[in-house]
């Protein structure tokens, strides 16, 4: 079916679906804040990339850390937003009037599940980031960027596998 003939629902947001919202904005807030309480501690070379073992193996000025939270900022508004427009989502099965509603919701959790998902990978990023340019770490350590792409790719997949369940 073809997304001008896709019935467009509104589909209203359900307790934990605002709380995942709250997270995730508290998320991205933290990170505005944590910067601006740590920003006298910083040194002016921080690191701007690691490596596959975690280790800094770039360096910049301190206000590239401003990237983090402009760029978390950023996929929050627009997961946010387009967890409100569902109908225009591509789907692994046709939409349909019968199956359109729960499609919906479930497209809906997608984007949110992914928002969160992606705003705490960016707050331990930044929070990792200002504590290895201070001294009190390392780098982000080997765990970190695997156990994020597993989850963000379980979210898609486990998604995708609920909305295959709905054929029309």
């Amino acid at each position: 079916m073809n997304n001008e003939k896709r019935p467009k629902l509104k589909i209203s947001f359900s307790w934990k679906e605002k709380l995942i919202v709250l997270i995730s904005t508290l998320s991205v807030i933290s990170m505005w804040l944590y910067l601006w309480i740590m920003w006298n501690e910083i040194p002016n070379i921080v690191p701007t990339h690691f490596g596959f073992s975690g280790v800094p193996d770039n360096f910049g000025n301190k206000n590239s850390l401003f990237l983090i939270p402009i760029i978390a900022s950023i996929l929050h508004l627009t997961l946010a937003l387009l967890s409100k427009i569902p109908h225009s989502f591509n789907y692994p099965v046709n939409v349909t009037d019968k199956n359109a509603e729960a499609l919906y919701k479930i497209g809906k959790q997608t984007m949110l599940l992914l928002d969160i998902d992606i705003s705490l990978l960016f707050a331990i990023l930044l929070c990792k980031s200002i504590q290895t340019a201070i001294g009190n770490e390392s780098g982000l350590g080997i765990v970190i960027v695997p156990i994020f792409m597993v989850i963000i790719f379980g979210t898609v997949i486990y998604e995708t596998i609920r909305m295959k369940r709905f054929k029309s």
